[in-house]
């Protein structure tokens, strides 16, 4: 199963060198449905909603092996085109609370997050952001927290998603990367689905099997395969 998974991930790197695709920013402008690499978005979303008719995939955790694969550009570009193409009501949550930064690719600030609704310091409604594009909402990480893994394994983070899903049609998380800490191994059996990003001739193959082996492989529900050196990006699966 592993030995298939990774084999199939080098494949894609040479599909990747054949099709030279050189999209010129990394994040999507709310509106632009021409460029190659809002297309390739628009690709994973119709995909990811197959899936959820047969799955019920409505929270997805978007994570990495280790940081600086692209997670976070991936977790913003896929939201922002499933708000867009959909219309339906998606919220964007700052899961990584050891490094978050969903909120500066929106340009906003939040002295409150997931973490004071999780503790519950704040009622839902204050922490809540604006997104600027249309049914797309933002929920930040929150005030700094000692033990997010903690935090993670807490009822109150269940109870909290489950609120939020009834809010939201989609909800997709900004998850902190599997290599080193446990986080995401606790929250893989809190989302109803896992989005690995796994970066072009970066991510070794060693790295990749071992955190597939700390996950419940089940919820794996795709691959995006992301090169940001050579800014190219596409998706597969």
């Amino acid at each position: 199963m592993i030995k298939g998974f990774i084999e199939k991930i080098m494949e894609m790197k040479d599909n990747l060198r054949r099709d030279n695709l050189l999209p010129h920013e990394k994040t999507i402008r709310s509106g632009n449905i021409q460029t190659v690499i809002t297309e390739q978005y628009r690709l994973l979303r119709s995909r990811l909603s197959s899936l959820n008719g047969s799955h019920g995939n409505k929270v997805i955790a978007v994570t990495s092996t280790q940081k600086g694969e692209g997670k976070s550009i991936t977790s913003v570009n896929l939201a922002i085109v499933m708000a867009e193409d959909t219309k339906k009501k998606v919220l964007l949550i700052d899961g990584d609370m050891r490094k978050p930064s969903i909120h500066a690719f929106f340009n906003c600030k939040s002295e409150y997050g997931l973490v004071d609704l999780l503790t519950n310091k704040i009622d839902i409604e204050s922490i809540l952001v604006p997104s600027g594009v249309n049914n797309l909402t933002i929920l930040p990480a929150g005030g700094p927290v000692e033990s997010p893994s903690d935090i993670i394994a807490n009822p109150r983070f269940k109870e909290g998603i489950e609120r939020l899903k009834k809010r939201f049609d989609y909800i997709i998380m900004d998850s902190p990367p599997i290599i080193p800490f446990a986080d995401m191994n606790i929250l893989g059996d809190i989302v109803d689905g896992i989005l690995l990003v796994v970066k072009a001739e970066t991510t070794p193959k060693e790295r990749v099997v071992d955190a597939l082996k700390s996950l419940n492989k089940e919820n794996i529900i795709g691959v995006v395969l992301n090169d940001s050196k050579k800014r190219l990006t596409k998706i597969y699966y």
